[in-house]
């Protein structure tokens, strides 16, 4: 992060340079105004074509790395532009959609143009030029293998020792949290606005046990697995490039089977615990605990979008699938967001962190059970209506559950 910085600050009085002699700068080249903004808030430089490629398109990896592109496609990476939720976010607030899109879209050859400056100062109020580098068609891959994959004319990997038909160079800082954190920390508030910037993931992680012990993004993200960098190559160590993450999927997945697989290779962060007997007291009172624990989340569960919950219910039911009793506990934030942005509640889990959750009752007459559930919810109902959301776009999805009969 620090390097990338220094190469931007390093690089900016040339183009500076450049404009005061009437000269253009290069078509790679950011405004100087970047270099002023947060990290999050900058887009990634232009790229031009590794050698031995003919574009900078996934699908032209894809001819090649074919398992690699049939994962990515089902990814909230491929869909980060596309994503319904974020189109409506930059809609309803269209001038500060400058401040977002970076992180969608990382790389200058998918913005359609640059900020080179802002009118008194107002995030809202941005003034920019064309991009002549600008590809309408990579910006729509959104966040694409060459997102992360290409600097400087070759194609980088985290571990080397490859044969490519194309330019390629080791990057071990591709297995770093730091190179996911330019996106997945981004914190900001814009004074006088009704709007902040609040993915805190970075800083949640490392103040918890996985980082202490050592355990990266990547290692729960990318979960390695055994196979052939490119079809006929060599078996080695490969990151899966699905990024599961909560389970829920964004809705433009192609490839469904696949996707539940991937799914199915990382268990979710939040884990259901309790006895499978429940005893009935006397007179039939009926106490059943419940403990609701991040068990695998390296980060505040859920984390990222302030909207996101876990969502857990207690129930009893009935033979006939009635609900006889229920206990319901969301765990998330809780904002206001005018006149001002304010975070009123935070009953998120940390990393290890459990609460008990606990469901009395009387016990019904004849026969009953008691199941429990976990579900994570990207955006409530409310707020996806107010967004005019299609009703097919996922909103929230069952990750634990658990059963348990009652005994005399």
């Amino acid at each position: 992060m620090k390097k990338l910085a220094l190469a931007v600050l390093v690089a900016l009085p040339c183009a500076a340079a450049a404009w005061l002699a009437g000269c253009a700068p290069s078509r790679d080249a950011l405004p100087a105004f970047y270099a002023s903004r947060p990290v999050f808030e900058q887009p990634f430089a232009g790229q031009r074509v590794p050698k031995g490629l003919k574009s900078l398109s996934a699908a032209e990896c894809g001819t090649c790395h074919v398992a690699i592109y049939r994962e990515w496609r089902q990814s909230v990476h491929a869909q980060a532009w596309a994503d319904p939720q974020f189109r409506a976010e930059l809609a309803k607030q269209p001038g500060v959609s400058w401040l977002c899109i970076n992180c969608h879209t990382p790389l200058v050859n998918q913005l359609d143009s640059l900020v080179v400056r802002l009118e008194g100062d107002d995030v809202e109020r941005p003034v920019k030029r064309a991009n002549p580098s600008y590809d309408a068609a990579l910006r729509d891959e959104a966040i694409t293998c060459a997102s992360c994959h290409v600097r400087d004319g070759a194609v980088e990997g985290p571990f080397g020792g490859t044969k490519a038909p194309h330019a390629t160079r080791r990057n071990p800082a591709l297995r770093s949290a730091e190179f996911c954190l330019r996106c997945h920390q981004a914190v900001q508030a814009y004074p006088g606005k009704t709007f902040v910037c609040t993915f805190d993931t970075g800083n949640e992680w490392k103040a918890g046990p996985f980082a202490a012990a050592g355990t990266v993004c990547q290692d729960c993200h990318m979960p390695p697995v055994e196979r052939a960098l490119v079809e006929g190559g060599p078996v080695r160590r490969v990151g899966m490039h699905g990024w599961i993450g909560s389970h829920l999927r964004k809705g433009s997945e192609t490839n469904l089977a696949l996707w539940d697989s991937l799914a199915a290779s990382r268990p979710p962060g939040v884990e259901l615990r309790a006895d499978s007997l429940v005893r009935v007291g006397a007179g039939g009172a009926v106490e059943w605990s419940v403990r609701v624990v991040n068990a695998n989340a390296g980060h505040m569960l859920p984390t990222g979008d302030p909207e996101r919950a876990v969502i857990v219910t207690l129930a009893a039911i009935g033979a006939g699938g009635d609900t006889l009793a229920r206990e319901q506990v969301r765990f998330g934030q809780k904002w206001e967001w005018w006149p001002a942005p304010k975070k009123l509640a935070d009953e998120r889990l940390a990393p290890g962190a459990e609460r008990m959750i606990t469901l009395c009752l009387r016990a019904p007459r004849g026969p009953w059970r008691l199941a429990a559930t976990a579900v994570n919810e990207r955006i409530s109902d409310a707020n996806a209506d107010f967004h005019r959301l299609p009703e097919s776009y996922p909103r929230r999805v069952e990750v634990a559950r658990i059963e348990a009969r009652p005994r005399p």
